[in-house]
């Protein structure tokens, strides 16, 4: 009898553990799963800031779409979100050696903006009385909280790089200062505003 039962009592054990490794390798999936869909595919981001007004306000949360990018390039129009400053993580060497791990892991501390992409490759862009003029043409832009900003006269817009700009042009730091952005520095396009509830819906 006493042999039965301390072969139950192992048999039960091993049946236990067999049961937390098997919840321990689910929440790692999960967990792993997850950083791919961030890295790759979708993230929510909050507006911080008056660059983007009147189309996004301070404090709304979105949805950014990854994909697309790497299938297709920016195009004019496009609300971005693009990389200003990395973070801590560039001096992990493992990670600076595995882009992979680098884009799936969060980095808290790296500085990010909003902006519209104004100019693609092959644009030449002028700024003449308070508009934008795309090839000789104003570009329509409805979306402006004013239509005044200075800085820049005439640029044409290089190859894998983006001309961006807040609608709030009085106040935007943008590629006036910043210059063009290379695709890189491009983590994908906002797409959807999910927070406040009542703004739920397309941000175009």
């Amino acid at each position: 009898m006493e042999g039965n039962n301390v072969g139950s009592g192992a048999a039960g054990l091993a049946d236990i553990l067999k049961e937390i490794l098997n919840w321990v390798q689910a929440i790692v999936f999960a967990v792993v799963i997850s950083f791919l869909i961030r890295g790759f595919v979708f993230e929510t981001v909050v507006v911080d800031g008056s660059s983007m007004e009147n189309t996004l306000q301070s404090g709304d949360r979105l949805i950014l779409y990854k994909l697309g990018y790497y299938v297709k390039p920016p195009e004019r129009g496009d609300i971005v979100v693009l990389q200003v400053r990395e973070g801590m993580l560039k001096y992990i060497p493992f990670l600076e050696r595995i882009p992979f791990f680098k884009k799936a892991i969060p980095d808290l501390t790296e500085i990010d903006y909003i902006k519209r992409v104004i100019g693609v490759p092959g644009d030449t862009l002028e700024f003449l009385n308070g508009e934008v003029y795309v090839n000789g043409e104003p570009l329509h832009e409805p979306y402006l909280k004013e239509e005044t900003f200075a800085g820049l006269s005439k640029i044409t817009v290089e190859k894998n790089m983006v001309f961006v700009m807040g609608d709030n042009r009085k106040n935007s730091r943008d590629s006036r200062e910043l210059g063009l952005i290379p695709y890189n520095r491009i983590k994908g396009k906002a797409i959807l505003r999910i927070w406040p509830l009542k703004k739920l819906g397309s941000i175009y």
